[in-house]
């Protein structure tokens, strides 16, 4: 086995979680409120990025994200589409060596019962840290914010397509696909392809409950 396949962290992996959601309401409106849980500590500017970026590949499938806080609530949030997203540890990447990730291990993962994609997402920074940190052991502190932040948005972009979508499949390229490498998340542009686009356009209809999705997803190449 080489290197790189050690190295693979797999997209997809389901395991059963005992909790019932109630379902995703379908308003047709494109507006999600997205409840954000981050520890204090985690970079603002990370965060920035992270929102930014985000937001810029949910309006290419046409939807406009209004962020929220746990913390605080609000009377003019829309009755439609709802996500919870938790980031997870410190969301920085380190300067230097860190342990390389020889084993499949999880990235980001969204819940599922019963076929159902329930709107729960979350990223694993210190995973993520891991994967990115040689990476980006040369560059400033700016650009290793920037480029950190725009790969939580890419991982996140792949749960909110499994939520809105409401599907456990896979395109063959783009945010959507089964596998990322690092140049995915490190590159200058990485996008929904046409089909995924297509998916996540339509309004969501009720379905049924029970699962775990877990979506993590990245080579070291």
């Amino acid at each position: 086995m080489s290197a790189r396949l050690l190295a693979t962290v797999c997209l997809l992996c389901v395991s059963t979680i005992s909790v019932r959601s109630e379902t995703l309401a379908s308003s047709g409106s494109g507006e999600v409120d997205v409840y954000l849980k981050s520890t204090d500590d985690n970079p603002s500017w990370i965060v920035s990025v992270m929102k930014a970026e985000l937001g810029s590949l949910m309006h290419s499938a046409g939807y406009r994200l209004e962020w929220r806080s746990p913390k605080k609530s609000s009377s003019s949030i829309n009755t439609g589409r709802l996500i919870v997203v938790e980031l997870r540890g410190m969301c920085t990447a380190p300067v230097g060596a860190t342990d390389p990730i020889l084993v499949p291990t999880s990235l980001a993962s969204s819940s599922v019962v019963n076929g159902r994609v329930l709107p729960f997402s979350h990223v694993d920074c210190p995973v993520l840290s891991r994967l990115l940190g040689p990476y980006l052991a040369n560059e400033t502190e700016t650009a290793r914010e920037y480029v950190y932040g725009r790969a939580i948005a890419r991982l996140l972009a792949h749960e909110f397509y499994h939520v809105l979508g409401q599907t456990t499949q896979h395109t063959g390229v783009g945010v959507s696909k089964e596998r990322f490498t690092a140049s995915d998340l490190l590159g200058d542009h990485f996008d929904f392809e046409d089909g995924a686009l297509s998916r996540l356009r339509p309004s969501v209809e009720p379905g049924p409950d029970g699962d775990e999705i877990d979506d993590k997803g990245l080579s070291g190449k």
